[in-house]
């Protein structure tokens, strides 16, 4: 089967996501206990529901999380401690680079609208290299692993589900992909990645 399309997830696959060091960096910052943060903001539903689109802009997403956390953050102590969570992963940017000469590249993530909008300032190797084909599950009305987003994003791009390859560090999300007609890839390494595409037949091994 002939794949012409590849969308990778971002946390995890194209850059690393560590988020007892975002809760670290909040907890600093506010003098609440990583464990308050946790349940306020992850355990309250809050965030899922942003994932989700239920914020209407970035501001209205800031609001509801400042309520939710009981502390005014500002939006730079926002960005810094998602920033703080946050690795470039050079080396998942170079084989994209690589597979954008003979297959479509795009990027869907489960993140709300104040990610979307600074993702520039937060990720620019990743923003440049996806454009306009970065998508943010907050656009969606729902969010991976629903199959609905997966047919939404291939529609987005012209692509047929199942000339689709989507690569995700959470199984759940590569089954949701899977029950959209595309062929899903859990990221465990790079050099697995590689392997599974060579497979696939969208690239040709080292040897």
């Amino acid at each position: 089967m002939p794949f012409n399309t590849i969308i990778f997830d971002f946390d995890g696959v194209l850059s690393a996501y560590d988020r007892p060091a975002r809760l670290a960096d909040i907890s600093r910052i506010t003098g609440l206990d990583a464990a308050t943060v946790l349940e306020r903001i992850w355990g309250s539903g809050f965030e899922d529901a942003a994932d989700s689109g239920k914020c209407a802009d970035d501001a209205a997403y800031l609001k509801g999380f400042n309520e939710h956390l009981g502390f005014q953050l500002s939006r730079d102590q926002w960005i810094a401690s998602r920033a703080a969570a946050m690795q470039h992963w050079p080396d998942m940017h170079e084989l994209a680079t690589s597979l954008e000469a003979h297959c479509k590249l795009a990027m869907l993530t489960n993140n709300g609208p104040l990610t979307k909008i600074v993702f520039d300032r937060l990720a620019p190797e990743t923003a440049k290299l996806f454009g306009d084909r970065a998508f943010f599950s907050c656009d969606f009305g729902t969010k991976k692993p629903d199959r609905k987003i997966f047919e939404q994003v291939a529609d987005r791009l012209g692509s047929k589900p199942a000339h689709c390859i989507f690569i995700d560090d959470k199984q759940r999300h590569c089954d949701g992909a899977s029950g959209a007609g595309m062929t899903g890839i859990r990221f465990t390494g790079i050099d697995d990645l590689k392997s599974r595409l060579e497979q696939l037949g969208v690239m040709k091994g080292s040897a």
